[in-house]
């Protein structure tokens, strides 16, 4: 049987009151709003078979052929043409979605407190490298942002997509929401977490960390072919653990060159009690006392909690001055209440973000319980 969630239940049922009072009517604007993306996106399907359709006839009755003088200049505008309708599909989407972002995001998040929404990024590149959680990236695009008060500290929410940008493609490092808190109490040094197994989840979701992989085994099976093939060659299993062993060695070499160039403040490794906890974070800092300070038996019991609450998914946080940065690892379009193919009456998604806030508060309690703030005025715990 399902485990119900009660303080969510209980939420999603105040929610649905505010929703009924404050936000039902802008939702009816939106319908009308939905109808008028929806006509303009099939104006441009119909434009888009015409023009399709007018090019096979020409082609049909020989006005346009295969050794035609204009070939090139058709070619051109046919590119032209791609791009021009491309675009034109896009833009009803995001009308649409631009339109429900102004329209019914401010008062949405109202329901959590003192809160604004933004469109600019809140979270910038340089605090995320003082927290340390990623070891480089040049691109940061912001998606939606928060800002606002909740239970006397100040909190700011960021669903962002952080990349290394090159000359040969983009390699995303992050997707997910950010969250920012501004603590009471400074902290003398700096406290990282990080969710062991998230460089495996990186290599996984992107293609061009793949191949680079794929490049590196290619020379260790061709050996392994070589010598297998090859009747009375000495030693064979030896050659036989030189796929696994060839790759390791260039990535442990490169790692040390890396780490040697770009090495971290916190680097001790801290010993803690609870056992789950480690198994599922890696914890750095460099100043082990206030770690343990930090890192109390009830704050990772209910890290493990909000893990759960999550589905696994990867979490990260870094506690510096006094600051706390928590990184949410998840794939998902974050905060999409409305589709253009769905009624904007239609309260499902709407749910789910309700959802997604709420584990976000979540996580929020649960770091202010564990640092004394009693303030409960609007609490959302789990």
């Amino acid at each position: 049987m399902k485990k119900v969630n009660v303080e969510l239940a209980s939420t999603q049922q105040k929610f649905y009151d505010f929703y009924k009072t404050s936000l039902q009517s802008l939702y009816q604007e939106l319908e009308q709003e939905r109808h008028t993306c929806l006509r303009q996106l099939f104006k441009t399907l119909f434009a888009l078979f015409a023009t399709i359709l007018i090019v096979l006839l020409l082609f049909q009755f020989n006005i346009l052929t295969a050794d035609n003088t204009y070939e090139q200049w058709f070619s051109l505008i046919s590119t032209v043409a791609v791009i021009f309708f491309v675009i034109m599909l896009y833009m009803p989407f995001l009308q649409y979605r631009n339109t429900t972002k102004c329209k019914v995001m401010k008062k949405l998040i109202s329901f959590w407190g003192k809160f604004t929404y933004c469109g600019s990024d809140i979270i910038g590149p340089d605090t995320i490298k003082r927290a340390e959680l990623f070891s480089y990236f040049n691109r940061s695009d912001v998606d939606d942002s928060f800002k606002g008060e909740y239970r006397g500290t100040n909190i700011k929410i960021s669903e962002q997509n952080l990349k290394i940008h090159g000359n040969r493609g983009e390699t995303n490092i992050f997707s997910g929401v950010m969250i920012m808190l501004e603590l009471p109490q400074k902290n003398r040094g700096k406290t990282i977490a990080l969710n062991r197994g998230r460089n495996l989840n990186l290599l996984w979701n992107n293609p061009l960390l793949m191949m680079v992989l794929v490049f590196l085994l290619s020379p260790s099976f061709l050996i392994y072919y070589y010598y297998f093939t090859e009747p009375g060659v000495p030693f064979s299993l030896l050659f036989a653990w030189v796929p696994i062993l060839f790759p390791l060695f260039i990535i442990g070499v490169i790692y040390l060159v890396y780490r040697r160039y770009n090495p971290k403040k916190a680097t001790q490794k801290v010993k803690l009690e609870g056992l789950l906890f480690i198994k599922k974070w890696k914890v750095l800092t460099d100043n082990q006392v206030e770690a343990r300070y930090i890192l109390t038996p009830l704050f990772m019991e209910k890290m493990l909690e909000i893990k759960r609450l999550f589905h696994g998914k990867h979490i990260d946080f870094s506690f510096w001055d006094n600051k706390l940065l928590i990184a949410i690892h998840t794939r998902k379009d974050m905060f999409e209440t409305t589709s253009l193919f769905t009624p904007a009456l239609s309260y499902h998604k709407i749910r789910d973000v309700v959802s997604q806030i709420y584990s976000i508060f979540a996580i929020i309690d649960v770091v202010l319980d564990s640092r004394g703030n009693n303030n409960a005025s609007t609490k959302c715990s789990i």
